[in-house]
């Protein structure tokens, strides 16, 4: 009776793990990644995307802009509108998580609105993501962290923020030690949805634009902190913010 009992307590455990496993819908660049292996969460069976963004409100986040500090969002420039995030006003700044992260994949979804601000009509629209923002470093316009690049026909670069340093394979520009190309332009045009997803392990990460990896970065200086979503002089939108915990 008892081994009975065992065995029918396996067999429902094995399939409410199964069912777990199905829920989580494991993106696709994590299914084949070459450090597989070392996702402890996603090998134990039940990670899941947790969202950043709830499609409601800033919850979870703070504003920062260097003319108005932190969550004193005088010119509404970070909103929410048909479960959508809205950044627009002539101010440089971003929304932080208020969490810390590390060791974890990072989903993105935005789109370029029209408006552009200030000194940046002529220029290439320009947002991105920040990521490793360590709770001892002061807000500022450019805080030390680590950039995944959101700008018009460049998605995907690195730059090194505030002072991090990192290694790349990949091309740094003659005469811009602080950052490194991407390999490719996957970007879609004008105002379509574009995805950008950022694997953070350790001291690496790579950059994934539509589903490419067109970037990668060893030797991090900064491995975890915050996200910052940037706001740059354009105006931007972004419909989803997704985080899944890698160890």
């Amino acid at each position: 009776m008892q081994k009975t009992k065992f065995f029918t307590t396996a067999i429902l455990a094995g399939m409410l793990m199964t069912a777990c496993c199905e829920k989580q819908n494991v993106p696709a660049i994590l299914k084949e990644h070459k450090a597989k292996a070392t996702f402890t969460k996603l090998n134990d069976g039940c990670a899941q995307l947790v969202p950043l963004f709830n499609g409601k409100d800033l919850a979870g986040w703070y504003t920062y802009t260097p003319a108005y500090g932190k969550n004193n969002d005088v010119e509404q420039a970070f909103t929410v509108a048909d479960g959508v995030l809205h950044f627009a006003g002539e101010s440089m700044g971003y929304l932080c998580t208020n969490e810390s992260y590390s060791n974890y994949y990072l989903k993105v979804v935005f789109r370029w609105g029209e408006k552009k601000y200030a000194d940046r009509k002529e220029r290439p629209r320009d947002s991105g993501v920040l990521y490793h923002l360590a709770d001892s470093v002061k807000d500022a316009l450019w805080p030390t962290t680590v950039e995944c690049q959101i700008q018009e026909n460049d998605c995907g670069d690195y730059y090194s923020v505030g002072g991090s340093t990192f290694d790349s394979p990949n091309l740094r520009p003659e005469g811009e030690p602080w950052r490194v190309v991407r390999t490719a332009n996957f970007e879609r045009p004008n105002t379509e949805w574009n995805t950008i997803e950022v694997i953070c392990l350790d001291n690496t990460s790579e950059h994934y634009v539509n589903g490419h990896l067109v970037n990668e970065a060893t030797n991090l200086s900064v491995a975890e902190g915050k996200i910052l979503l940037q706001l740059e002089g354009a105006e931007i939108f972004y419909k989803s913010v997704e985080l899944l915990p890698l160890k």
